[in-house]
């Protein structure tokens, strides 16, 4: 069953009020042993090509998310971002030059807050380097493909490739790793992104830990294609239908990974809008919860996360999870992302689905990926009443992703 045509129907037609969820989850919100939130940077973009996704936890870092949080009443504990590159050049997988990539690319951000943030950081890059403006491309340099039979829109090749698979895989484990040491600890989790590549890792980490995991995943794409499905071969597009375990066949470089650790039932996304036609199939044909705009415009936001979550917590007392892409907003909010798409999320709509989740008491982590400050305009020249003091200046999507972040950690505007 999918919820894609008719989200009232199903086994709950008659969805939990929002005060009734508040007054369950009273009784069963002892997920977390602490309110501490452990903070974990996962510059990772090699699921897809372009560049800037890897400045998302400087950007947030620097955009004051821990003082501001800490106001609320959190502990703060920051592992830092995660070493890719030294890993990868271990295994053979990149060269000294990428070593201290990310680092520089670090520095250059701060010197951009330091400039007075005039321009686009991107085009502020160029000019420095005397070259043309706008962000780039990389190039796919690397040769790991995966067999998976035959591909119908590629018959020539005879069959299927996901970019960089073995890389990927050997990130995201990490990813994985860091996620599982700080739920050790008891702690709420914030993985901050990077490309949505990382939701593997999260989520499979997650889902060790809590079992009964239920996973809200706000995004305008589904990221459930398989890589026989898949239009770009970019692995970005299919964190969803590798964690339920729709992949033909095993992939190099995730063999550590339980594929299938999803269950279908307990996956309901939000604000889907662009959808590829193979995957919509694959979601039609599944138990899959899923609400398009369409679904949002019809119904309203907060119908539609009280159907959410009901239909994957029906008793409400699992822990859940939220993996957030920003692209699910509308770029008249979130203009600094890779994926734009027309018609999303509103900035109302997206904060009361974070606010929705923090009321529960039983959101226990979330995802925060393709925040892109290389995409990002500039920073509005002044501020709007009811911007928090504690934010400090930055590019309008970046501003918008830490709020988000607060909203889920319990912020609420009384």
């Amino acid at each position: 069953r999918i919820l894609l045509s008719n989200p009232m129907s199903g086994l709950h037609p008659f969805p939990a009020t929002s005060q009734h969820l508040k007054q369950i989850s009273t009784c069963k919100r002892q997920r977390l042993k602490q309110r501490r939130v452990t903070f974990i940077g996962a510059p990772f973009c090699e699921g897809q090509n372009l560049d800037g996704a890897d400045l998302g936890p400087c950007s947030i870092r620097e955009a004051g998310l821990q003082r501001a949080a800490e106001l609320l009443g959190w502990d703060w504990t920051d592992e830092g971002d995660i070493d890719f590159a030294t890993h990868f050049h271990t295994l053979g997988l990149a060269s000294k030059s990428d070593l201290n990539s990310h680092h520089h690319n670090v520095q250059v951000y701060r010197s951009w807050l330091q400039s007075g943030m005039r321009e686009n950081f991107s085009t502020w890059v160029r000019r420095q380097k005397g070259s043309e403006a706008g962000p780039l491309r990389r190039t796919e340099t690397h040769a790991d493909v995966e067999n998976c039979g035959t591909n119908e829109a590629s018959p020539k090749e005879g069959k299927v490739k996901v970019v960089n698979a073995r890389l990927i895989g050997c990130g995201v484990k990490l990813i994985h790793d860091s996620v599982t040491r700080a739920l050790s600890s008891g702690s709420f989790v914030l993985t901050v992104g990077g490309d949505h590549s990382i939701a593997s890792g999260t989520i499979s980490a997650l889902h060790m830990r809590y079992p009964d995991l239920g996973v809200i995943w706000v995004d305008a794409h589904a990221d459930a294609n398989t890589p026989c499905t898949s239009p770009s071969m970019h692995y970005h597009g299919m964190p969803a239908a590798h964690l339920l375990g729709w992949f033909e066949s095993s992939l190099e470089g995730f063999e550590w990974m339980n594929a299938g650790c999803l269950d279908e039932s307990r996956l309901a996304y939000i604000g889907l809008r662009d959808i590829d036609r193979e995957e919509a199939r694959m979601l039609k044909e599944s138990n899959v919860h899923a609400y398009t705009m369409r679904d949002v415009d019809k119904h309203g936001i907060a119908k539609v996360i009280e159907m959410a979550m009901q239909a994957i917590d029906p008793n409400c007392n699992r822990p859940l999870h939220l993996s957030l892409d920003i692209d699910a907003v509308d770029p008249h909010f979130a203009p600094g992302t890779g994926t734009c798409s027309r018609g999303g999320l509103t900035y109302r709509e997206i904060h009361y689905v974070c606010e929705e989740l923090a009321i529960t008491e039983r959101l226990v982590s979330m995802d925060l990926v393709e925040v892109n400050p290389a995409l990002d305009p500039p920073p509005v020249e002044s501020k709007m009443h009811g911007d928090d003091p504690n934010i400090a200046t930055s590019s309008p999507t970046v501003q918008l992703a830490v709020e988000l972040a607060l909203s889920a950690l319990g912020k609420t505007i009384l």
